[in-house]
């Protein structure tokens, strides 16, 4: 029991210390929402690493997928199941700066189902007494 007690109060005091020294992961969320009317927002801009929520708040089914069309591979993490009305896909954005198109396959030629995200990867800083 010592033992365990030793490893959970290791990792209290090493959570504890990233809390105290103000530990941010630079990762945002950004909601794009599906409805009858198309994707809003239709033009989106997250920094690498980004979680974005595709939320499916139309009538009918969406199924999202990086362009173009039919390769899909510019931006796969964006290629999502079919999503039912009500549900909701997660994709997180891979670190690279790239602008990923998106469209919905089941309305392929309709633009108000098309949009673009940009990815940045934030500058590094630097810190040094030079």
């Amino acid at each position: 029991m010592i033992c365990s007690r030793t490893s959970v109060s290791g990792v209290v005091i090493g959570l504890l210390l990233l809390a105290a020294c103000g530990y941010n992961s630079g990762a945002t969320s950004t909601t794009i929402t599906l409805s009858s009317t198309g994707v809003s927002p239709k033009a989106s801009s997250v920094s690498a690493g980004s979680a974005i929520k595709f939320l499916n708040d139309d009538s009918v089914p969406h199924q999202l997928a990086s362009n173009p069309n039919p390769q899909q591979t510019d931006c796969p993490e964006l290629n999502s199941p079919m999503l039912a009305p009500g549900d909701a896909f997660m994709a997180t954005i891979a670190s690279r700066n790239a602008t990923c198109g998106f469209i919905d396959v089941l309305n392929p030629t309709d633009s108000n189902f098309q949009g673009t995200i940009t990815v940045t990867i934030p500058p590094t800083t630097t810190s040094g007494g030079y």
